[in-house]
């Protein structure tokens, strides 16, 4: 979609480069509401160590953080950090094993991101895909704060 020389994207438009890991939102979200990390740490109950290299993406968010980020980020639930981290380590493995081993019917050629592959090999295409995310409905609104941020549309 083309407006005014502007070309819009929607969610199902655009895949990164590369994995996100969900460390590195974690950092974004603490910046946009200008706390800390070490007295995030203080409020979750953590050393500011281990939270650094959650941010910096070399340590992942367990389930036991998950639930002390929760409890400290009020609107975020533990469920959402715990599914951004399946999610990148899943893209993180299919890219270093190749998803033709992980998805029937994928091709190299047909340069479809591996997200859109394992979301439905039936809908993958090129770089774009029909992806239906199930989110609990606590996070819609995190969900949505992104996608602004990330100037997508829904």
């Amino acid at each position: 979609m083309e407006t005014n020389d502007q070309k819009m994207y929607s969610v199902n438009d655009v895949s990164p480069v590369f994995p996100i890991h969900p460390g590195g939102i974690l950092g974004e979200e603490l910046a946009a509401r200008g706390i800390s990390g070490k007295d995030f740490a203080q409020m979750a109950g953590m050393q500011a160590t281990h939270l650094s290299a959650i941010i910096h993406g070399t340590r992942n968010i367990t389930p036991p953080v998950a639930e002390k980020i929760a409890k400290v980020l009020e609107g975020i639930s533990a469920e959402f950090w715990l599914k951004m981290q399946k999610d990148y380590n899943t893209e993180k493995n299919c890219r270093v094993k190749g998803a033709s081993g992980l998805v029937a019917g994928y091709h190299p050629a047909e340069r479809a991101s591996v997200a859109c592959a394992l979301a439905d090999p039936e809908n993958s295409y090129g770089n774009r895909c029909q992806v239906t995310l199930s989110i609990p409905l606590a996070d819609k609104p995190l969900l949505e704060q992104l996608a602004a941020r990330m100037d997508w549309t829904m």
